[in-house]
């Protein structure tokens, strides 16, 4: 197979003509870059910074109409700085049918001029970072996701145990009967601190339910009388 690597770019397009590949896993590759990129190109013609029009600068002995040639900035742009926009290497990984697009990048880099040498080992390198950055983050992602997950089934946990607690408080009477109920029990000679418990157990709830909702009652009894 002919490599360009050695030569500089004379062009900023891929032409599969210039190589001789003869493993049809290549060619599959190089024709799917090609294709890729001019599509990529096209597209950018339309976009509003990229397909803004500029002179081409003079080579050589030009005509007047040359001298006045305009050409669109995404013209000038390189294929494999194409290849490194947006999804364009995904496409042609897709097209090429590599099993990833590393694969195809690792060719790219094979018949990339030599003054384009760093924008595909830049982007190699990068992709290559971040999935080394995701290896390392991913156990710190998945602690903080079971971490997550058990304050979440705290918060049912938690919840579940309030409405129970607010069920039985529903059980309780009023006040006011609670407390005719509680001057009853004294009337009958039982003790002021054996009335709780007693109440407890007549509405199935925790003794401190009953001490709470008395204890209100007195507070609220005292703020009257300082009034």
């Amino acid at each position: 197979m002919n490599l360009a690597t050695l030569t500089s770019a004379t062009t900023t397009k891929l032409n599969p003509a210039d190589f001789a590949p003869t493993d049809s896993t290549e060619l599959g590759m190089l024709l799917a870059i090609a294709g890729a990129t001019e599509e990529k190109r096209a597209s950018l013609r339309n976009d509003a910074r990229w397909g803004t029009r500029i002179p081409t600068p003079p080579r050589g002995l030009q005509t007047v109409a040359q001298r006045h040639q305009h050409r669109a900035l995404a013209d000038y742009l390189p294929w494999p700085a194409l290849l490194t926009m947006d999804q364009c290497a995904d496409e042609a990984a897709r097209r090429s049918g590599c099993p990833d697009r590393q694969t195809l990048l690792d060719f790219a880099l094979s018949i990339c001029p030599i003054d384009q040498w760093m924008t595909l080992v830049n982007f190699i390198a990068r992709d290559s970072a971040i999935a080394t950055t995701a290896k390392i983050l991913s156990p710190l992602i998945r602690g903080l996701k079971d971490k997550e997950a058990r304050i979440k089934r705290g918060a049912s946990v938690g919840g579940v145990k309030s409405a129970r607690e607010r069920q039985k408080n529903s059980t309780v009477p009023q006040l006011a009967k609670l407390l005719q109920e509680r001057q009853g029990l004294l009337d009958s000679g039982k003790e002021f601190k054996e009335t709780a418990g007693i109440l407890a157990r007549r509405y199935g709830v925790d003794a401190s339910t009953i001490r709470r909702k008395l204890r209100g009652a007195t507070i609220n009894q005292a703020k009257g009388s300082q009034q």
